[in-house]
């Protein structure tokens, strides 16, 4: 390919990556197009004719784990209770293996990864403004109200609720404004390790931070309310050293009770979290704010049933709607309710050997990075991993192309690291 078009199609491949990136906020069928067409731009590129191109280091070690995961689903077919799911759910799990070659042979010259997490960030913080005027004229319309049947709360300005991102889950929403707020941290303390601190301008590091701080909140996702403390608490003490980090971990674990304290007071979504007689039977009633606690009651009654071996990827749904009838939660097998954790959900679909091996992939994601770079693979991997606590992230492909761009963002990053 002559070098002026090759330029062409770097830069093409390289905008198509940042918009990529920026479509997370928005409509998944969006954001996976946009995820589509950055991998095929990257394929017709070529990089990965070039033997000079190819490159292994550490990064990519999380990576090569999704994979092996990935393929012991795959093997799990042989068993699975619902051989359908498996294949439907391996079908949305392949991102992971596409992104190997991507790690291995690189992107080109033309990118630019703090420009685009600047990019990411802006496309965040305008979300909240586009969902929150779209909120506004729907709500005076009464459309929401009549259509939806939301709680009275989902139905006001005041807060997005279930439908507003437009067939984006509330969680997934606020994920991706997590991650934003990560990457708005890393870009600050980038700024101020270049000594360059006393010309930025805090108030506009805070309005930005504030934003999307109010986007989380407004999105009414409780995880990521509570993802949101775990991650600034970690975030600004990390860096810290000496009695200044002791000092400002005892404010901030002040703060963030004190916070916490607040949530459940104030905000609607925790406000009908009975926990009061979470050991009584009556607790188990279906509970139309909060079915979790059912669903992992169901999930841990028989562990005998998978605990070896699993009853095959994606199987967890058609595991639970017999314990869900015998219960005579009939809600719950009408909606076919997945485990609601990513952890519980590998346990009953792969078995115990699995489940700890997926579990591991986030507890050592960040030790195979170096530096700054640790820090910020420590961040996502605790904002990924405890969405998962609540949700099957990965079921659905909106939490694959999140989990994947992270993946792939911090192994290019790695990859750039080492070879400097």
């Amino acid at each position: 390919m002559p070098n002026k078009y090759l330029q062409i199609v770097e830069k093409i491949n390289y905008y198509l990556f940042v918009l990529a990136i920026c479509m997370l906020p928005f409509p998944t069928r969006i954001s996976l197009y946009a995820w589509e067409l950055w991998l095929i731009s990257w394929l017709f590129e070529g990089r990965f004719l070039r033997k000079e191109n190819l490159q292994w280091h550490k990064g990519i070690i999380p990576i090569l784990m999704c994979c092996i995961w990935v393929l012991w689903e795959l093997i799990s077919y042989t068993w699975a209770i619902n051989p359908t799911d498996t294949i439907n759910l391996e079908i949305r799990h392949l991102s992971f293996l596409m992104i190997i070659p991507v790690a291995i042979w690189g992107v080109n010259a033309q990118y630019d990864f703090r420009k685009a997490a600047k990019w990411f960030v802006i496309s965040c913080i305008s979300s909240v403004f586009i969902y929150s005027i779209y909120l506004y004229v729907i709500q005076q319309w009464g459309y929401l109200h009549e259509h939806h049947h939301l709680p009275e709360y989902a139905t006001t300005w005041k807060y997005f609720g279930d439908q507003i991102s437009w067939t984006k889950h509330r969680l997934y929403y606020g994920t991706v404004l997590n991650l934003a707020i990560v990457a708005l941290l890393q870009i600050r303390i980038s700024i101020l390790a270049k000594r360059r601190g006393k010309k930025t301008n805090m108030l506009f590091f805070i309005l930005l931070l504030s934003i999307l701080v109010i986007g989380i909140i407004l999105s009414a996702s409780r995880a990521n309310m509570l993802t949101l403390l775990v991650i600034s608490a970690v975030g600004i003490i990390q860096p810290l050293r000496g009695k200044t980090k002791a000092l400002v971990t005892s404010l901030v674990g002040i703060m963030g009770i004190t916070m916490c304290a607040m949530l459940f007071n104030l905000h609607p979504r925790f406000e009908e979290i009975d926990l009061q007689h979470i050991t009584e039977r009556e607790t188990y009633k279906i509970n139309e704010i909060e079915p979790r606690i059912n669903i992992w009651y169901s999930a841990l009654q028989t562990p005998e049933d998978y605990f070896w071996h699993g009853v095959g990827a994606g199987g967890n749904s058609d595991y639970l709607v017999p314990i869900y009838t015998e219960n005579d939660w009939d809600k719950f097998t009408e909606r076919q309710y997945n485990t609601h954790n990513q952890y519980i959900g590998e346990l009953i679909d792969l078995g115990i050997f699995a489940a700890i091996f997926f579990l591991l992939i986030w507890l050592l994601y960040p030790i195979w990075y170096q530096g700054r770079l640790r820090q910020f693979a420590a961040l996502t991997a605790l904002t990924i991993g405890l969405n998962m606590l609540t949700e099957n992230m990965l079921d659905r492909i909106e939490g694959v192309i999140i989990t994947c761009v992270i993946l792939v963002t911090i192994a290019l990053l790695s990859r750039d690291q080492h070879a400097s």
